[in-house]
């Protein structure tokens, strides 16, 4: 016997699938059919209680659909969407406006740190 994956009706290779991907998947056949029946996989509960040998071979092999059906329709695969229209708000353009003088400075500039030190010095000394 090759190594070959073990072939499984379409449904039931679906369901056995999902099956693998939310459980930890045990070669415990009869505790798979329970898990299978509990989540509502119902042909892969059949096809596993019809196919012992099978699901223990493919257990460890791998499974693989029948390829004389159809693995999916034109029909199945939904039309891409169209990207959603951004839709923005125009903002006017800002500019930048000078700041205003501090009150009681009038037109004359403080002449940095070092100056505004010596006016202060100047004051009281």
């Amino acid at each position: 016997m090759s190594r070959e994956k073990i072939q499984v009706p379409g449904k039931a290779y679906e369901e056995i699938i999902a099956l693998q991907r939310e459980i930890h998947f045990t070669s415990d056949h009869e505790d798979t059919i329970k898990k299978a029946e509990d989540r509502g996989y119902m042909a892969a509960a059949n096809w596993i209680r019809q196919n012992e040998r099978a699901y223990k071979i493919g257990f460890a092999w791998g499974f693989e659909p029948v390829a004389d059906e159809p693995q999916g329709m034109l029909q199945d695969i939904p039309e891409p969407r169209s990207p959603p229209v951004k839709r923005t708000i125009a903002k006017p353009m800002q500019t930048m406006e000078p700041r205003s003088q501090k009150k009681g400075s009038g037109s004359k500039s403080s002449g940095g740190f070092f100056a505004g030190i010596k006016k202060w010095l100047g004051k009281y000394f």
